[in-house]
Order: structure tokens, then C-alpha cells, then sequence
């Protein structure tokens, strides 16, 4: 199975300012995006160089290239072209024809490429081996039905979504820690005996897949408590040879983006934190017992290696 590679927008913003001081010295006239997945980078790059932005349209079954929008750069113009993904089909390269024929001299960026592109774009990220590029705009395409519509979906892309979520504190309550650590048995028992809570997210959870940090020893009794109350989606525990508990966030996360899940409701705010931190584009969601709220978090490595440094003066 391929991985995915998650890039948010601030990644790609970052990728585009390590390549505008260069930009801003070769006399670009215009940038040129292909819609719909060049136009969010299309847009930071015009921003950042001050150029015009017109776009391409692409009719995947015909292979005809079109202009997007009404207006277009003039004859002869130097022009930035601007791709999110430069991939195995024909969008690329007939786009790229398209704008020789019409007589433009051409550079290509795009934000993601590997070793079986078709064009090897001038600008760009290379993706690792085995890895493909999971961008907000697209955050559907990562799931298997997705997939396999052969990138031809027959309905709206958000109803290819794939939902998780958490299970303590999203269908029953969270016991305390200090109980587990006073009487391990007698907390799981308790656990074991909990009613569903009264009030759940407003979506029909009864067969969403469910990733614990609950250790895998646990999955029987676990199992049988889903069995009871009617919960039947899939049951992903964390296995400790991987991850201990202070890495539950860490277990959350990769399980995430190894079954291509694209929303995951999370109990725990910090926990939410740091999955959000981990899968950049999958919507994570903390439930606060009656609310949900959209949790977005990048690590700024500039203030923690000033927390660091004035941690080390004070030692």
C-alpha cells in the first residue's frame, strides 16, 4: 500500500517561499494554474511574486486543455505553470503542449513528484519512495473507495469521507488514571460495567471503525462491551511492542493514515493536539462531552528552541 505523505497548507506555503526570491529574479510575466488542484498553490505563488493568475481546465476522458479563465497571459508571455501533483497521467504534459503551441516560454512547479512522473517538474518537491502527496484540497482521494473510481468519483468527494474515533470519553466515560494505578482490576471491571453516555456526536457511530489506546490485551472484554451496546465498526488497539501509553497520540495517528481515514474524533484535547500535529490534512475533531471543535496544530520549532535555551540558562 502506497503511504501518505500529509502536506498542509502551511507546508506548502513554506515549500513555495524557499523558491520566491529565485522567482522574483527570472521575469516572470504570468502564473498559470491548473484547476482544480494547482489553484490553492497558484494563488500563494501569484500572491507572493505580485503576477496575474489565470488557470487551465483539463477534460480528463478528451485530453483537452482549455483556459479556465476568460482572461489569459499575452502572446509570448514567461510563464510560471502551476501544478499540485506532476503524476503518471496526461494533465501535465498536454498542458504544458498546450502552452507551447500557444507560443509561451514555460517553467513548471508543482508541489509534488516522484520518480514516475511523467514531466519531472523545474520546482518541486520529491516525494519519498513508496509515499504520495495528501493535500487538504484532495483529502478524499486518499480513501480506498476513492481509489477505486480510478480518479472518475461518481458522487461529490466529500461523500467518500472515511470517519474514526476515539472510544473512552466519546462513547463511554474515561475512568481516571489514578484508578487504573490504585486497582487495575477493579477499574476495569468498573469500566466494563459503564453505560454509553447520554449524550454522543451528532453522527451514527454504531458501525464507525474505533482506534483505542487501550492496549491490545484488552480487545475480548473491549470487544464485548461494543457487542453489548450495539457497536460493531472495526476495533484498532494499540499494540505495545509499537507504542507504549505515553505514545497513544503516536498510535492514533499512524493508524490514521495507514487505513486512510479522513475525519477522527478525539476525547482528549491533548491528545487531539498532537494527532493533528502528526496528520496534517485528516480532520481531527476534539468532542468535548457536548461539542465539536476542529483542531489544527503545526510545531513552531523556533519557540520550542527558545523554551529549550531558557530552560538550559535556568539549570
Amino acid at each position: 500500500m502506497t503511504k501518505a505523505y500529509s502536506c498542509d497548507y502551511y507546508w506548502v506555503e513554506s515549500l513555495i517561499s524557499g523558491y520566491v526570491a529565485q522567482w522574483r529574479q527570472m521575469g516572470f510575466d504570468a502564473v498559470v494554474a491548473i484547476a482544480r488542484g494547482g489553484l490553492a498553490p497558484g494563488v500563494m505563488v501569484s500572491t507572493a511574486l505580485s503576477l496575474p493568475l489565470h488557470a487551465l481546465g483539463y477534460d480528463r476522458a478528451a485530453r483537452r486543455v482549455s483556459w479556465f479563465t476568460q482572461q489569459t497571459p499575452p502572446p509570448g508571455a514567461r510563464i510560471l505553470l502551476v501544478e499540485d501533483i506532476a503524476g503518471r497521467g496526461t494533465t501535465l504534459s498536454d498542458s504544458v503542449e498546450f502552452l507551447c503551441q500557444g507560443g509561451f516560454e514555460i517553467k513548471v512547479f508543482t508541489l509534488a513528484w516522484d520518480s514516475q512522473s511523467r514531466i519531472v517538474p523545474d520546482y518541486g518537491f520529491q516525494m519519498p519512495a513508496g509515499c504520495r502527496a495528501w493535500f487538504p484540497w484532495e483529502r478524499e482521494s486518499i480513501t480506498d473507495a476513492f481509489g477505486a473510481t480510478g480518479n472518475l468519483p461518481g458522487r461529490p468527494e466529500h461523500e467518500y469521507a472515511s470517519w474514526a474515533m476515539d472510544l473512552d470519553g466519546i462513547l463511554l466515560p474515561d475512568i481516571p488514571e489514578d484508578h487504573y494505578l490504585r486497582d487495575l482490576e477493579a477499574a476495569l471491571l468498573r469500566r466494563d460495567a459503564l453505560e454509553p453516555h447520554a449524550v454522543l456526536p451528532n453522527r451514527d457511530l454504531r458501525a464507525l471503525p474505533i482506534v483505542t489506546g487501550r492496549p491490545e490485551q484488552d480487545r475480548a472484554r473491549t470487544q464485548a462491551w461494543l457487542d453489548r451496546h450495539g457497536f460493531s465498526g472495526r476495533l484498532i488497539m494499540r499494540d505495545e511492542a509499537r507504542h507504549t501509553a505515553a505514545q497513544t497520540a503516536l498510535h492514533k495517528a499512524q493508524a490514521i493514515i495507514e487505513q486512510r481515514y479522513t475525519h477522527f474524533i478525539e476525547s482528549d484535547a491533548i491528545q487531539a493536539l498532537e494527532i493533528a500535529n502528526q496528520v496534517k490534512v485528516a480532520r481531527v475533531l476534539w468532542w468535548n462531552g457536548s461539542r465539536a471543535m476542529a483542531v489544527y496544530a503545526h510545531e513552531t520549532p523556533e519557540m520550542s528552541a527558545a523554551g529549550t535555551a531558557l530552560a538550559n540558562d535556568r539549570s
